[in-house]
């Protein structure tokens, strides 16, 4: 299932989408049957390639359930028109199930001939809503309510119903009334607590989401073209498995974590302070480690996010590090956390070192020598966001995907802060030097799910992103693609044991995860703290708690420390670095921490889990 673009509107329960389950029928072993009952919006139309009516057996088919679904959608029909049908085309089918949308037609007052109120009168409009679900529910059947679409101006409608009711200056003025249909399917919804796909706030939230326009849903600004009624198939997809699969729903998560934890904190051999200055914030570390397993550099900026990027380089492999280096002069002019990565090109094989700082707009400096000259920073193009870019990762075929995420307030020039958390990538196809425009791979407001880290899975096929959760209500979230970043699942909730943010990982030799991120689990006695987890992959898509927990360093504050860089020496040693208040009353500077796992194996008395097969889903 394709998942870009996704936004979903209620708060739905998600079916897991690696477990294994039984295809879902109807008692008498026959294919569930549902009905999608409505208007031209439901029927099937020549400029769709296919209504979501059509898309559900297949979307349904991915979760184990076999359906017949019956398009009982008749163009220009209101609600007291489908009463006089609902016999014939919806009972005599005896269905399992009824998905019931309408209320264009209902709402609209046709101004063309002469019109002066709706169709159909709300109040009528609601209780043929009501008979609708009370029939069906005494007959056995499930109900699906769904709001009809939101509408957008074209010429042709301004033409034609361009003075009140409706506003042709506001850009929602064609839905004067619509809107306050839908709002009756909600409350009819409500009052017999069946399940409602909120379709009208669907378009409404895609249309909030920078880079995306509510017209690319519809065909002639009353219709929904293919998108929505892909967006729409799926949001329906979810509630059909939430009604007919229970029992294959994902538990819900504990907020805390039952794993080991293993306190390094006061082990000062471990420690490497990278860099520190009195008075002065130095913050939110990135390190990349050169093929000579020697040469590391650290970059970092001289305040909390913005501020003047600061380089360091060590030749021992973390041990000790060099004086700041030199850097061009507008590092200095840097705004968000800096983050350093290692790319090469696919052609000429030429290696590079590139660094991004984030806001708006995203920029770029380009090193082609290890780090000793860099050009300054330059924009990659007219957009911006949040922690760029948290992850870089080459495909399979050589280009690079990178990542960010943004909240209304850096996408555009002049953007403002939203509810609404977008996840957007990037690809270069040129090892690092251009990018293309920005994709959206998730949006949501549910959970504010942001700076994402990536790992592949170790048989390669498959790759996880990390999410941090900036609501504080949940704990962390996770996100696969099994095509090289063309598609992702949908978020799913991690163990409190994996719940953090900015998670960055590597493979120790013996194929388990290292992965360092500052602690926001929801119960736990390190939170705030700079923390690490051990585990396996499949735990992450098994979603199981892990091995141990580590923590690192005691943060003396509530929560600022830990947007940590990870190398792996030859030998096994784990190399992480990052910032934090790490004395009571004094600013935050920069310390490395290093260990093997099998010292933290000894001290968690547990063995390592390298003999588990590791593959993707």
């Amino acid at each position: 299932m394709n998942w870009r673009y996704r936004h979903l509107v209620a708060a739905l329960t998600v079916v897991c989408p690696f477990a294994t389950v039984t295809p879902a029928r109807s008692d008498d072993g026959r294919p569930l049957r549902i009905v999608a009952f409505g208007d031209s919006t439901t029927a099937v139309r020549g400029e769709v390639e296919q209504v979501y009516a059509q898309r559900l057996p297949k979307t349904l088919a991915a979760h184990g359930i076999e359906v017949e679904v019956i398009n009982a959608g008749v163009g220009g029909h209101t609600t007291t028109q489908a009463r006089e049908r609902f016999r014939s085309d919806v009972l005599r089918h005896k269905p399992d199930l009824v998905i019931i949308q309408f209320g264009l037609n209902d709402s609209v007052v046709e101004l063309p001939k002469g019109g002066t109120r709706s169709r159909v009168a709300q109040a009528e409009y609601e209780r043929n809503l009501d008979y609708f679900v009370k029939t069906l529910e005494a007959r056995g059947s499930q109900v699906i309510l769904m709001t009809q679409n939101a509408l957008l101006w074209t010429d042709k409608l301004r033409a034609d119903y361009g003075k009140p009711p409706y506003d042709p200056d506001d850009r929602w003025g064609l839905n004067a009334l619509n809107a306050k249909y839908a709002e009756s399917v909600r409350k009819t919804a409500r009052a017999h607590d069946v399940a409602l796909v909120d379709v009208y706030q669907l378009f409404l939230d895609y249309d909030r989401v920078p880079g995306q326009s509510a017209d690319a849903l519809l065909t002639d600004g009353v219709h929904p073209g293919d998108e929505a009624h892909r967006l729409i198939a799926d949001l329906l997809t979810e509630q059909i498995a939430k009604i007919v699969n229970p029992g294959s729903l994902d538990p819900p998560q504990p907020r805390g974590y039952s794993i080991p934890l293993i306190d390094l904190a006061d082990q000062k051999h471990r420690q490497v302070i990278v860099d520190r200055e009195p008075g002065q914030y130095l913050g939110h570390p990135t390190t990349v480690l050169l093929e000579d397993n020697q040469t590391m550099i650290c970059v970092y900026p001289k305040g909390h996010g913005k501020g003047a990027v600061v380089m360091k380089r060590s030749t021992d492999a973390g041990l000790t590090w060099s004086e700041r280096l030199p850097t061009p002069k507008n590092w200095e002019t840097s705004r968000e956390v800096p983050t350093l990565h290692r790319v090469s090109d696919p052609k000429t094989g030429q290696k590079r070192l590139i660094m991004f700082s984030g806001l708006y707009p995203i920029r770029m400096a380009v090193s082609e020598d290890d780090g000793r000259n860099w050009t300054p920073l330059e924009p990659i193009g007219d957009f911006g966001g949040i922690v760029t870019m948290g992850c870089v990762a080459r495909l399979k075929h050589g280009d690079y995907v990178a990542m960010f995420h943004d909240d209304g307030r850096f996408f555009r020039q002049g953007g403002k802060r939203t509810d609404t958390f977008t996840l957007y990538q990037i690809f270069s196809r040129d090892g690092g030097l251009t990018w293309s425009e920005p994709e959206a791979i998730w949006t949501g407001s549910d959970v504010h799910l942001c700076e994402p880290g990536i790992i592949r899975s170790p048989d390669g096929k498959q790759l996880a992103i990390l999410l941090r959760e900036n609501s504080r209500t949940r704990n962390s979230h996770v996100m696969f693609s099994s095509d090289e970043a063309k598609t992702w699942s949908k978020p799913r909730e991690l163990p409190g044991a994996l719940t953090g943010d900015r998670h960055t990982g590597k493979y120790a030799p013996d194929g388990r995860l290292f992965i360092s991120f500052r602690d926001t689990t929801l119960e736990s006695p390190t939170q705030g703290d700079w923390v690490a987890w051990v585990g396996t992959y499949d735990d992450i898509v098994h979603g199981r708690e892990g091995q141990y927990r580590v923590r690192l360093m005691d943060n003396h504050h509530r929560w600022d420390c830990a947007y940590p860089g990870v190398e792996v020496l030859p030998d096994g040693t784990f190399v992480t670095t990052t910032y934090g208040h790490w004395i009571d009353g004094e600013k935050p500077f920069i310390v490395s921490v290093r260990l093997k796992l099998d010292e933290l194996d000894q001290a968690a008395g547990t063995l390592p889990t390298s003999d588990v097969e590791q593959t993707a889903p």
